[in-house]
């Protein structure tokens, strides 16, 4: 791993409010970036990597169980709170990008993900990222307790959070 790799790796792990090394389980989502994603220069909006971010975490949901149909169906929302993206180089109209969603291990109730987003052809870091989501019910009214559905998906995941 080189240097770059390590040290996105630990921004990465580090999460949204830089409280340490957190456990985290992972799902990379592969994008090709399109012609309405860039601007005159053929380079990506900025705006346009929280479009990246929302695909890799919905591919998370929908590996780990935890996809909008499952929140709808507990009645349950889960707006996003914070949002940091820290641009690192440009990715341009028709790369393949590889986006990987991290959430971190958290006691508090609230999915903290971390994200990366790299050019698939050379393997190089184009944006880090980070968001926090709280649970609210589907009237808008914030939960400060886990959800039952969540309690169950957590203990699926035993066993499967990675050691930074």
């Amino acid at each position: 791993m080189n240097e770059q790799s390590r040290n996105a790796r630990s921004l990465i792990a580090r999460g949204p409010r830089d409280d340490g090394l957190r456990p985290y389980i992972e799902e990379t989502v592969a994008v090709e970036v399109r012609f309405e994603e860039v601007d005159s220069l053929n380079i990506v909006w900025h705006g346009g990597y929280t479009g990246y971010f929302e695909l890799a975490r919905r591919a998370f949901g929908r590996r780990f169980g935890i996809d909008y149909d499952t929140l709808v169906e507990n009645g349950t929302g889960l707006p996003v709170v914070h949002l940091r993206i820290d641009y690192l180089a440009p990715a341009r109209l028709m790369d393949k990008l590889a986006v990987t969603a991290r959430l971190l291990r958290s006691k508090a109730a609230r999915l903290d993900f971390d994200y990366e987003v790299r050019r698939q052809a050379d393997g190089v870091l184009l944006a880090v990222g980070a968001t926090s989501q709280v649970f609210a019910t589907l009237e808008g009214e914030l939960m400060l307790t886990w959800p039952g559905f969540m309690e169950e998906a957590r203990s699926r995941w035993e066993g499967l959070w990675v050691e930074p």
